[in-house]
């Protein structure tokens, strides 16, 4: 065999390495395929998210959901060119399904793939151009009135966006009037952009065909929640997110638009009642002098610093403007409350528990308690509207247990809102809502139930959730036409609650949506309750049912067993236990079942309950000098930067016996202030003595916040020093003394005493 030449076989080479080359990616994509799902998760949310930067899209901003033989089929949107090439010589139509969608398996079909449908209008023949056209032509017998409105002409540039109106009477639709029973229900909706490449772009939609049948209505009672979830101090929401709530587009101010609807019940949260109580209060006047205590020497009261949150500044003109904003604030907070609650007179009201907690993470924990207290709360919604249903309990959708029931029962409820899935109908169909289960496992007692219904339940959340709900909504009321269908002689009652949160812009359009249709009959929760219960299969356990975490639920524990012999400093300990409580419960909200938030909500709970025990502290002094032997007293400042009045003694805890010290009578410090208190001592011997200055409750609790002092204990050296000295000059004075005693009388000299005689002797005597 002869050998290669080199140059034959550098050839070769070349010519593999190249179709290795090309044959790469070929080669790459099943090795991409076969990567673990885990491992690319944040590649394909990556992937997403580029794919939608440079792709062509369009959304559906209406949709009309319903469509009578005079009516008028409008649809209309926006189309996104994200990429960076435009859209030449866009074809834009839409499409309607050929046969009605009756049923929940034929809407889920057109979703997945839009088969047998027709054109009813497009932008060639209905376009702009083609409507100017056909105007001129007078012999163009086009007798069709569907228009198509675009502010685009022949291109899409790169980034832009194109707004687009279809307008179709029902009398171009092609749809029977002749058997109105018949021919009424859903059809799918599908707006088609292409080009010479192809399609691009298409968004779905329904709309429901209702030529005025004869069949009875579907009952539907619509709950809507009011509820602002959020940890707040002390459980009440602060004055400004209520004001924020009130205000136009706010979730309160979306709650009072739908109070136009007479059949939509209420699920009051007792927070909101108890925070616009407190927000609403009237301030205590101007001009009322201000309560102070002058220093007294029996006990030692002073106050030395404003409350908390007073203005540092003493500008009168900026008070004066902060407490005219605050009070407009108040007038704004009360007038909204007071037509809140007139026109919520008139609705079927259901009282919650305090917060809406998830009760059946709380059962059987160590704060278990919340439970009973979340619900004697409800009280609080019963003063304000007797009427009230404040036996009505609803467990987290899916989260209903027989034990659970039995609990809610014995602690005073009669009714316990479950979904279907749970009790699920016994005849195929959506039965009617109101029924009753057992609640023990001899089936000898039992509660009665309101049933959601999941499908619309559902369905209405994701539309509510959705940035562009037009096409969504158009589903919800296609799914209720499909519910109809099943039994349109038979009148049967559902039950839609809407979400557990906060009310946000898509709630009024989906109520609107909903209790508009011609073959919807809205209804009072409590018509409902009323009527006689439907038989539905056994209650079911579902073991995924979303709940508070366990972790988040063991947070709250401990923040309240560490805060529970604290509150016993507080003149008012009640109050105080409320307002934790309420605080807890707080991020025990079914809310947080969504959002998955509990975590950081129980966090924020923990650090304000350690700020609370931090607000009462004593004021650090120096080093005091003492006198053995000296009864005196040690001044000690008590801060009291907490919401509530402290009632406490002062307790001094000397390490060594050098120092003696006694507690304190019992005082009250009113809350944000300081008070002094004279602690008595007495010095026993020279030391320097490391002392510890403790608040002791009532109930012998010692506070966590604990000061340090030193006390020098020295003799009193001015008066020893003084009796010393003069002991001195005593001493002095006696020796002298003694020594001139000692030392006799003086003796005159021998010399001196014999003249002395001899003067004597010669002397005149009388000259004497």
């Amino acid at each position: 065999m002869k050998p290669i030449p080199i140059r034959r076989l550098r050839f070769l080479t070349a010519l593999l390495s190249t179709l290795l080359l090309l044959a790469g990616p070929v080669f790459a994509y099943p090795l991409l395929d076969a990567a673990p799902a885990a491992a690319s998760t944040d590649a394909k949310t990556d992937a997403d998210t580029d794919a939608k930067k440079d792709e062509v899209s369009i959304t559906l901003d209406e949709v009309t959901p319903w469509v009578d033989d005079n009516g008028t089929l409008t649809v209309r949107g926006t189309i996104s060119n994200t990429t960076k090439k435009a859209v030449e010589k866009p074809s834009l139509s839409l499409q309607m399904s050929t046969r009605k969608l009756d049923s929940e398996s034929r809407l889920t079909s057109w979703k997945q793939g839009q088969a047998r449908h027709r054109t009813v209008a497009d932008l060639e023949h209905d376009g702009t151009e083609a409507r100017k056209k056909a105007k001129k032509d007078k012999d163009a017998d086009d007798s069709s009135e569907s228009t198509l409105d675009t502010s685009f002409d022949d291109t899409i540039d790169p980034g832009a966006t194109a707004e687009f109106t279809f307008r179709v009477p029902a009398d171009d639709l092609d749809l029977s009037t002749s058997s109105p029973v018949s021919t009424w229900g859903p059809r799918g909706l599908a707006v088609q952009l292409g080009d010479d490449t192809g399609l691009r772009a298409s968004a779905l939609g329904f709309t429901t065909w209702y030529p005025d049948p004869e069949f009875d209505q579907t009952k539907i009672s619509l709950l809507a929640p009011v509820t602002l979830p959020g940890h707040s101090e002390g459980g009440l929401i602060p004055s400004d997110r209520l004001d924020a709530a009130i205000a136009e587009g706010g979730s309160l101010d979306t709650i009072a638009k739908l109070l136009e609807h007479k059949e939509l019940a209420l699920a009051i949260d007792p927070r909101i009642i108890a925070s616009f109580e407190a927000a609403i209060a009237e301030p205590p006047p101007a001009d009322a002098p201000e309560e102070t205590e002058e220093p007294d020497g029996e006990n030692g009261e002073e106050t030395q610093s404003p409350p908390v949150g007073a203005p540092e500044n003493d500008d009168s003109d900026s008070s004066g403007a902060d407490l005219e904003a605050a009070e407009k604030q108040r007038k704004r907070l009360d007038s909204w409350y007071q037509d809140f609650v007139e026109a919520a007179q008139k609705h079927t009201v259901v009282a919650l528990p305090y917060g809406d907690p998830d009760l059946s993470a709380l059962r059987g924990t160590k704060i278990d308690r919340l439970s009973s207290f979340a619900q004697k709360q409800r009280e609080i919604v019963g003063d304000v509207f007797p009427d009230a249903r404040t036996d009505i309990a609803w467990p987290v959708a899916g989260s209903a247990t027989k034990n659970g029931l039995r609990a809610l029962k014995k602690s005073g409820n009669s009714t316990a809102i479950i979904s279907d899935g749970q009790q699920p109908s016994i005849t195929g169909i959506h039965d009617d809502a109101h029924s009753q289960t057992t609640i023990t496992d001899d089936g000898e007692s039992t509660i009665d139930t309101l049933i959601s219904d999941t499908k619309l339940t559902d369905m209405s959340a994701e539309a509510i959730a959705e940035d562009n709900p037009a096409g969504a909504l158009s589903e919800l009321v296609a799914e209720s036409a499909v519910i109809q269908s099943e039994a349109p002689y038979r009148t049967r009652s559902l039950f839609v609650p809407l979400p557990r949160a906060a009310a946000s812009a898509n709630w009024e359009q989906t109520v609107e949506e909903l209790s508009s249709a011609p073959w919807i009959a809205p209804t009072g929760v409590d018509k409902i309750l009323d009527s006689s219960t439907e038989a539905r299969g056994l209650l079911r356990t579902d073991s995924d049912a979303p709940h508070i975490r366990k972790r988040a639920v063991k947070s709250l524990a401990e923040t309240r067993a560490n805060q529970e012999d604290f509150n016993s400093v507080f003149s008012d300990r009640d109050s105080a236990d409320i307002r934790l409580d309420r605080e807890l419960l707080t991020c025990t909200s079914a809310a947080w079942t969504l959002g998955r938030n509990a975590n950081i909500c129980a966090g924020q709970a923990r650090e304000q309950s350690e700020n609370l025990m931090d607000s009462l502290h004593l004021r650090k002094g120096s080093s005091v000098l003492l006198v053995t032997g000296e009864k005196t007293t040690i001044p000690v400042t008590i801060v009291n930067e907490s919401p509530a009045e402290a009632t406490l003694r002062i307790r001094m805890k000397p390490n060594t016996p050098q120092l003696r010290a006694q507690e304190t009578e019992t005082v009250k410090v009113p809350a944000a202030e300081t008070m002094r208190v004279d602690v008595p001592v007495e010095g026993l011997a020279n030391a320097d003595v490391p002392t510890t200055i403790e608040m002791v409750t009532a109930d012998e609790v010692v506070l966590p916040k604990q000061e340090s002092l030193m006390v020098r204990v020295r003799a009193d050296w001015e008066n020893i020093g003084t009796a010393v000295i003069g002991l001195a000059l005593a001493v002095v004075f006696v020796i002298g003394l003694i020594k001139t005693i000692s030392r006799g009388r003086p003796k005159i000299p021998e010399q001196q005493l014999a003249d002395a005689m001899a003067r004597a002797k010669t002397d005149d005597p009388e000259k004497r």
